[in-house]
């Protein structure tokens, strides 16, 4: 179930992949899902959930997705 993530959280990922897109182009959307779901560990939001909205902002952005483990939906 997606649900809508806190203003904050959404700026943290949007700066994430930012800053990896100007390194690399290529965005570890399990890793950064995984940073972002540690530091906000209070807010307990699926993992699924925040990867789906770095692979949107990182498609958006033009940059190509490193999937790792499993398959992510995106609506």
């Amino acid at each position: 179930m997606l649900i809508t993530l806190s203003d904050e959280m959404r700026h943290d990922i949007e700066l994430m992949v930012r800053v990896k897109a100007h390194e690399l182009r290529i965005i570890d959307v399990a890793g950064i899902a995984e940073q972002v779901r540690l530091r906000f560990v209070d807010q307990n939001v699926a993992l699924e959930d925040i990867a789906t909205v770095v692979a949107k902002v990182a498609v958006q952005s033009g940059c190509a997705l490193e999937l790792g483990e499993g398959a992510l939906t995106i609506n």
